[in-house]
């Protein structure tokens, strides 16, 4: 029963092909303009990301926030997320992150890079025009296989006809929504870039204090050491007690026996 069906798109797809060389000719044209604008739409397509260390001054974690959102808003960016941590007796710190658009990744790094001390950073590129290309042609497939089913179904006389179309349809349909899925995400990640600012304050100790905080650690990990040794030394002490005692009682009850009798022969004589 989906034979027939399937016959028809066949045969349907034939006459579309057929009918196209004719309705090229008389729309040249549009049909050289809409290339014009695929072929655009179809340009390079590159996901980037960036991941700036940057130091600021001590009290100036919240406000260089502030300022880096306002820069990335005057880029028409938007502000992701961020978390913060203010530990006690240690530098505060926290990360933000940001997404731009892809036109003005450049500029805003550099702006961005401006409000402390640079400390370095990471980034990467990753080039997607393949994929997005190959997304693009199998959609446009699974779209002219969506017509042509949708046609059939205009058609279909028979309840049986039209059961089988309406399958094959979902089907296409299906991997219709799946495609476009794929190729809405890759145009959002490569429209907008990803940028992460680590902020970090300078420590209100200084080295001298980190050297002592670090020597304080150790020293404790070195008395937690001693410890956990001189308690495995009494574990050993109390078990082997018992064992020791055993083995000297064996070795008493051993010498006993093997001392040497006088003789009764010798001892009548």
């Amino acid at each position: 029963q989906v034979g027939p069906a399937a016959d028809q798109a066949a045969a349907e797809q034939d006459r579309s092909a057929q009918a196209a060389p004719a309705d090229h000719a008389g729309k040249a044209g549009s049909t050289d303009a809409a290339s014009q604008v695929r072929l655009v739409d179809l340009g390079n397509r590159i996901i980037r990301t960036a991941n700036i260390d940057l130091e600021v001054g001590k009290g100036r974690l919240n406000a260089t926030i502030d300022q880096a959102t306002d820069v990335v808003r005057k880029a028409k960016g938007t502000y992701v997320g961020s978390s913060t941590s203010v530990p006690s007796g240690e530098p505060a710190s926290g990360q933000v992150t940001f997404r731009v658009p892809v036109d003005a990744f450049e500029p805003v790094l550099r702006e961005l890079k401006g409000l402390g001390t640079y400390r370095g950073e990471k980034s990467s590129t990753d080039d997607v025009t393949n994929q997005y290309v190959d997304l693009n042609g199998q959609l446009a497939a699974w779209r002219a296989q969506e017509r042509v089913y949708l046609r059939l179904l205009d058609r279909a006389k028979s309840v049986t006809d039209v059961i089988a179309v309406q399958n094959q349809l979902q089907q296409v349909q299906s991997n219709i929504e799946r495609l476009q899925g794929q190729l809405n995400h890759l145009e959002d990640q490569s429209s907008f870039s990803t940028i992460v600012l680590q902020l970090s304050e300078p420590g209100a100790a200084g080295p001298a204090g980190e050297s002592s905080g670090r020597l304080a650690r150790a020293w404790a990990t070195a008395v937690n050491g001693l410890g956990v040794m001189a308690a495995a030394v009494l574990v050993a002490v109390v078990w082997l007690t018992p064992l020791v005692v055993v083995a000297g009682l064996v070795l008493f009850g051993l010498r006993v026996l093997r001392r040497p009798r006088p003789a009764s022969g010798s001892s009548q004589a």
